[in-house]
């Protein structure tokens, strides 16, 4: 579509001006499912190109480091005494600085995001060929290349760089960047030939708090954690937030996240001008920074049950944080270096995991048989998942089966993919996890799955487009393939569950 000349009205009493695509945006005449699937159809189309275009501009980036490293002498003042006098090394990084804020400035981004630019494009030039093939093909997204520039460049050695290629590029075409990147960590922890518990104390010592600024006189607040704190303090946080909400607050769990966090690192603190009290939150979140007068609040913001909850701070305290890790046994034995798994994370520190398993007020086993991996038997003729299938699934899902979704599968609903009303089993391969929005949307909408017998769950959407969503690496305690646990035929449960 050729480009439109767009003309500005300055007086409200001039004609609206139409766009050659106006025509276009609004087709005369009944519109179908198909006329979506088309505009869809178009839009795969330009991102595909735009993908590829992206390659191409990494490609020109590199071309243009390169012959910036071959004419350094061009880029400097040579003329200046401070600049003869300076070291090679001095002037290499004059010259450097010169060439990344020409490329800042013809890119129009900032000096740190060019100097970002053109490592990923010389990582990927350099030993991500696979992967810069892929995105100047059109078939991944420029995020997706831009995490394994970023992974490629962390590893030491061309061996573990082609591992991780070779077992990520095959799921990236369908992946969200956020399963990517989960995808990543996994690969490189796998590939990786320094040991996890030597690199994980090294970035512990990183660990840091952030403050980023956000619009309308509010910020981010962000910290860099080891995992297992990290998910303890948003179990805190949320199982706080929901207890507030079933005891009658009105603010989302969104809010009361927020307000119970700056509660917490806040308490103590009096009131003044720049700290004050949340919106319509009574005394349930006293001392929060930036936070709205109730008439300046959103929908429902200023609504909280004032007393129900006496103090969100306190009330979050007296809340013991969980979080599930996987252990294989022999780890904890001493006799395997199998690092273990932190759900809706990935690998954690060895070390770490024993000490929480030492601690752990209680344990769940995965039993499996020593040869085959076969888990205890299980019961399709009742609604109720057992317990050591739910198990299983949890380890073979890891999150919601939704393409793109990455919630956590133990905050996910274990869902019948053919109904159990329309006489769907209660067996690994008619169960999955599925979040509560996905849940209704596949039960509420024309979205539909159907499950492989591998578990891949293949969704097809209202206009007919089909993903598919593969499982994720089980978590095997035997060092085996985890299988699911044989059904045994019983009565059908009375229950009548409404999925």
């Amino acid at each position: 579509m050729a480009a439109a000349t767009l003309e500005v009205a300055l007086d409200d009493d001039l004609p609206v001006v139409t766009t050659p695509w106006d025509d276009a945006l609004s087709p005369v005449g009944p519109t179908t499912v198909h006329d979506v699937s088309a505009a869809l159809d178009d839009l795969e189309r330009l991102q595909s190109r735009i993908n590829a275009l992206e390659g191409e501009k990494l490609l020109a980036l590199e071309r243009a480091r390169r012959a910036a490293i071959r004419c350094e002498p061009d880029l400097l003042a040579g003329e200046q005494l401070r600049v003869l006098n300076a070291g090679t090394s001095r002037q290499h990084e004059l010259a450097r600085r010169a060439f990344v804020a020409d490329v800042a400035t013809t890119v129009h981004v900032s000096e740190r995001q060019a100097d970002h630019l053109l490592e990923t494009a010389r990582t990927l030039t350099s030993s991500g060929s696979a992967t810069l093939a892929e995105l100047c093909h059109g078939r991944i997204g420029a995020r997706l290349a831009t995490a394994m520039a970023d992974v490629l460049a962390d590893l030491p050695d061309a061996q573990a760089r082609a591992a991780v290629q070779a077992e990520t590029l095959p799921r990236a075409a369908t992946a969200t960047p956020a399963q990517f990147r989960s995808f990543l960590r996994r690969a490189r922890d796998r590939a990786h030939p320094e040991p996890f518990t030597l690199r994980h104390d090294r970035a512990a010592r990183r660990r840091a708090v952030f403050v980023d600024p956000a619009a309308d006189g509010m910020a981010w607040l962000s910290a860099h954690l080891p995992a297992t704190t990290a998910h303890a303090a948003l179990d805190r946080l949320t199982t706080a937030a929901r207890t507030a909400r079933e005891a009658g607050d009105a603010r989302t769990l969104s809010q009361l996240r927020a307000d119970a966090c700056a509660a917490l690192l806040l308490a103590g603190v009096e009131p003044s001008s720049d700290v004050r009290p949340a919106a319509g939150s009574g005394s349930a979140a006293r001392s929060v920074p930036g936070a709205s007068d109730p008439g300046e609040a959103g929908p429902g913001a200023g609504e909280s049950a004032a007393g129900l909850v006496p103090d969100l701070a306190d009330h979050a305290r007296r809340i013991v944080p969980r979080v599930q890790i996987t252990v294989p046994v022999m780890a904890l034995l001493g006799r395997s270096d199998d690092a273990a798994e932190l759900t809706g994370h990935g690998a954690i520190d060895p070390g770490v995991a024993a000490f929480l398993t030492a601690g752990a007020p209680s344990l769940r086993r995965l039993l499996v048989d020593p040869l085959s991996g076969e888990l205890l038997s299980t019961d399709p003729g009742t609604y109720t998942v057992p317990a050591a299938l739910r198990t299983y699934l949890e380890a073979r899902d890891g999150t919601c089966r939704f393409p793109g979704c990455t919630r956590p599968a133990p905050r996910c609903d274990v869902d019948h993919t053919v109904a159990w009303a329309d006489g769907g089993r209660t067996t690994a391969d008619n169960l999955a996890h599925v979040c509560r929005r996905h849940h209704v949307l596949k039960h509420e909408t024309r979205w539909q799955a159907r499950q492989e017998p591998d578990g891949t769950l293949v969704w097809t959407s209202p206009t007919g487009r089909v993903s598919r969503d593969p499982v994720a690496d089980p978590v095997d305690l035997t060092g085996r393939e985890l299988v699911p646990p044989d059904p045994v035929d019983t009565a059908p449960d009375p229950e009548d569950p409404p999925f």
